[in-house]
């Protein structure tokens, strides 16, 4: 056990702070007389705080037993409410449980559509100043936003009693969640890392919860774990002096003699409480490290048969024995925290989960053991392999899975929390684990994938040495692919650190390796040019281009991207050259320049297709049917893209990849928007069928496929089927990326359409407010894709008949896209919602004259178009208004007439 001792030339304002706390009372116990005198004689802060606990526990064993003998709570009854009465705006629906700091009501917010648990403090707020303070400790909670402790939403007074409205978790409190079933200690061990990492989110805020134990730890139905009932929080920069205890705050459990029989607050409790000292940080770092080491033992760290024994025990630092299996970096982590002395203790949270955090790592080396793959063996080792002993093969396979461990492990890891934490010190941890679970995962079965591939190559015979080499090659691009996310990870800004998820997660299983059946690539990146310039460290860059992408950094990447293309060019790197395009068409199709996307994208197709590199041809295809079909609507021409991106999948014998889900998925939109509905669903349950079978259910790529199909739903009239499709998107996506995502806008951007087709207008608007908002953050004001976000919303102010609000946001729609010289549809669009909604308001003279601008967009030659006629027909509508009945009449006839071409060109 770590040494409680502190030096003594340190801390001695604790030492007089413990000592004017705990010696100014005498316990009335006179067998704690002894010791008590004993410990105020004594110059250790150690003695004092053992001194002050044995009276604050001889105090609440007295209070304790007063309060069974008849104390009453006088105001208990104004704690009752009925169902159906109203808290503020809150309506009551069912008590759901009482402690010692209050009583807990399921209730209904009217207001948001909600069900929130509402909580009446019994402390009373009737005198001015405590009723002050009580509402600061609640709004200080209110303003603590993270995933891993339970949102309080409002607050307020009621009957003189302080209340929270808070989140409503649907779940199992820790101690539940521990009896239901048997777990390991690294699955509790997690579940109790993310409750300490709420624990220190709240510490950053200021606050001190005081009452951290099984029972507040909550884990969601939904996986999620919350630290919850901070009803005996305070404020780190308040009043912190200890209150006088009352018969009505002290359970009467605590009366029993029998520790087992001792529930709540007392066996999770640190020394410096049972003295009655100030709490701090440190103080719920003792509780937390009380619960883990019962949630992982099975028993309370303290032993005791009354509660006076408990608080001996704790003041002293008598630990029960850990069983003899517990990892010695866990027990020693534990013990540090269980320290008497709280400057023996961790110095926060933090430094405890990062201790933590780097044992698990520890563990889960030894776990996993020696790395599994074959990338050094390269051709001519796997040739010479078969003259090996079995023992050297399978040593020489193993060894060479090191190969990512340079990439990825413990000192990076370690870099990349830190990295995280200072760059968002509220989210940068849970960022950094989340991230880090992705990463790991890769790492694991790029090792797993190595091994496999040498297995069947040098042992079992069981693959060709040839396609054993292109199944390497392919590993080692996969092994690129995580270096270049993993330099960009490690130099995180505020921006990367929002999309590391997507970031980690976006990498390409390396188990899909294992289906390459094809020869290595046509052009070989091992060799150099004949003007020196080695092409794997353009690939390097080229990847790190990507990452950038898929970290949001659209801008960067594309000047990352063309600055490979020109050395691509300059050094006569024709593959190369082609991916490069490619990533810069792509890049552009993120930044709304959907022109410039198309030309780079078909000059990577046919660069590719002289090269033979069948890959790119299929990728960069793929790329371009997307880009001319949703950003211009060129339908026909993206089917033409589909057909060679799907010939170039056959000649790779891929159909079965991820390359051709993708595929799938682009033509599943391309259908959808052309209006062939029964195709498009089609390709798009392959696509789901595809990406599920290959990568898992609860992958970010199946929520993309999730999403396709969601559309197709929508546009088939299929309103439930949609909004089960989106939501099961939106689950995926938040649980993968967090809310701060662009899959996670358009997640909520196709409910809010399904919502509004199925006519829930109030619950459209949420997620077409919350989509626009987001996409403004991420994005900023001037992007193409908030323009569209701000349509989005207008229409749904127009179903609700907020008609001022919707042509408000098509203004903005707008004069968007004017600024950023969108295609002339784009704006003729826009404008043309704004007509309609000014003629709603009944100006139709404006009306005509923005109707008007939109029909000089649409232009008088191009194919026929919905657009266009939905422009005649309203114009038709503003004249008609203005009692020119003969023009209005004409421009009617023309709109009848547009539709009717449109729907036969369709």
């Amino acid at each position: 056990m770590i040494s409680s001792a502190a030096p003594r030339t340190q801390g001695r304002e604790f030492e007089r702070s413990a000592q004017a706390h705990a010696c100014e009372r005498l316990p009335v116990s006179a067998a704690t007389r002894p010791a008590f005198i004993l410990g105020c004689l004594s110059d250790s802060a150690d003695d004092t705080i053992r001194a002050g606990s044995l009276a604050q526990a001889a105090d609440l064993t007295e209070t304790a037993l007063a309060a069974t003998l008849g104390a009453t709570r006088t105001d208990e009854a104004q704690l009752e409410l009925a169902s159906g009465e109203a808290v503020d705006r809150y309506i009551v629906l069912a008590r759901l449980g009482a402690g010692g700091m209050g009583v807990v009501y399921a209730a209904y917010d009217p207001e948001l559509d909600r069900k929130v648990a509402l909580k009446l403090l019994r402390a009373r707020a009737d005198e001015a100043d405590a009723r002050a303070r009580l509402l600061r400790e609640a709004q200080a909670m209110a303003r603590l936003q993270h995933p891993n402790v339970v949102a309080v939403f409002d607050v307020g007074a009621f009957r003189g009693h302080v209340w929270l409205a808070m989140e409503f978790v649907e779940g199992q409190a820790l101690s539940s969640w521990s009896a239901a079933t048997r777990r390991n200690w690294r699955e509790v061990l997690d579940v109790l890392c993310a409750a300490g990492r709420g624990l220190a989110a709240a510490h950053a805020a200021g606050l001190v919860h005081r009452d951290v134990k099984p029972d507040n730890i909550m884990v969601g139905s939904d996986g999620r774990v919350r630290l919850m009932d901070f009803g005996l929080a305070r404020s780190g920069a308040a009043d912190l002096a200890p209150a006088k205890v009352s018969p009505e705050d002290v359970p009467k459990s605590l009366v029993a003699t029998n520790v087992g029989a001792i529930l709540g607050t007392p066996a999770y409790m640190a020394p410096e409480q049972f003295a009655g000292l100030p709490a701090d940080a440190r103080t719920d770092q003792f509780g937390w490290c009380a619960t883990c080491w019962e949630a992982l033992y099975g028993q309370r760290p303290f032993a005791g048969d009354s509660l006076i024994d408990l608080a001996v025990a704790v003041s002293g630092g008598a630990l029960r024995p850990p069983p003899p299996t517990a990892p010695r970096w866990l027990r020693r982590a534990l013990e540090r925290g269980l320290q008497p002395d709280p400057r023996a203790r961790f110095a926060g949270m933090d430094e405890l989960l990062a201790e933590l955090a780097h044992g698990q790592g520890r563990a889960r080396r030894w776990k996993q053991g020696v790395a599994l793959a074959i990338g050094l063996l390269g051709c001519a080792g796997l040739y010479g392999a078969r003259e090996l002993r079995r023992a050297e093969v399978v040593a020489a396979c193993e060894q060479a899975g090191t190969a990512v461990e340079q990439v990825w492990n413990d000192d990076v890891r370690a870099r990349l929390a830190s990295v995280f934490i200072r760059t968002d010190p509220l989210l940068g941890a849970v960022t950094a684990d989340h991230s880090a679970e992705w990463l790991d995962r890769f790492a694991a079965d790029w090792k797993d994938t190595r091994l496999s591939v040498c297995r069947a190559a040098t042992i079992d015979h069981t693959h060709a040495l040839e396609l054993a080499a292109g199944q390497a090659a392919c590993l080692d691009e996969r092994r690129i692919d995580l270096e270049a996310v993993v330099g960009v990870l490690v130099e995180a800004d505020a921006e990367v650190v929002q999309r590391a998820p997507y970031l980690a997660s976006g990498l390409v299983p390396a188990s899909t390796c294992l289906r390459e059946v094809r020869s290595p690539r046509p052009v070989d990146l091992s060799h150099e040019s004949a003007l020196g310039m080695h092409p794997l460290a353009l690939r390097r860059r080229l990847v790190r281009a990507a990452a950038l992408e898929d970290s949001g950094k659209f801008a960067e990447g594309l000047a990352a991207a063309r600055d490979v293309l020109h050395e691509a060019e300059r050094f006569g790197l024709q593959a190369v050259r082609a991916e490069a395009q490619m990533r810069i068409g792509n890049l552009h199709e993120r930044l709304g320049d959907a022109a410039a996307a198309e030309r780079a994208l078909e000059e990577a197709v046919w660069i590719a297709t002289g090269e033979g590199h069948d890959e790119l041809v299929a990728e960069a295809a793929s790329m371009l049917a997307f880009t001319v079909s949703f950003r211009a609507g060129r339908h026909d021409d993206a089917l033409r893209w589909a057909r060679l991106s799907r010939a170039a999948l056959r000649r790779l014998g891929a159909e079965d990849s991820l390359r051709a889900a993708r595929l799938h998925s682009v033509l599943g939109t391309v259908y959808r928007l052309r209006g062939d509905l029964d195709a498009a669903r089609e390709h798009s349950e392959h696509a789901l069928a595809l990406r599920e079978a290959l990568l898992g259910p609860e992958h970010p790529d199946v929520a993309r496929a999730l999403n396709t199909l969601g559309n197709v739903a929508l546009a088939r009239g299929e309103y439930e089927e949609a909004v089960r499709h989106h939501e099961r998107a939106l689950a995926i996506r938040g649980k993968a990326y967090g809310v701060d995502s662009h899959d996670v806008a358009t997640s909520m951007k196709n409910l809010g359409d399904a919502h509004l087709a199925h006519g829930a207008l109030d619950t459209a608007f949420l997620f077409h407010n919350d989509a626009l908002a987001l996409r403004e953050r991420l994005l900023g004001p001037d992007h193409p894709d908030v323009a569209a976000a701000l349509i989005d919303l207008g229409r749904t102010h127009m179903a609700r008949g907020a008609v001022a609000a919707a042509r408000d946001a098509f203004t903005r729609a707008a004069e968007l896209r004017e600024r950023i010289s969108a295609t002339s549809g784009a704006r003729a669009e826009a404008w043309t919602l704004v007509g309609e909604a000014t003629l709603a308001l009944g100006d139709p003279v404006r009306a005509a004259a923005v109707l008007g601008r939109a029909l000089e967009l649409h232009g008088e030659v191009g194919p026929p178009s919905e657009q266009r006629a939905a422009t005649l027909a309203a114009l038709a509508q503003a004249l008609r208004a203005q009692g020119l009945a003969a023009r209005a009449d004409a421009m009617a006839r023309a709109a009848d007439d547009e539709a009717a071409r449109a729907h036969r060109h369709k």
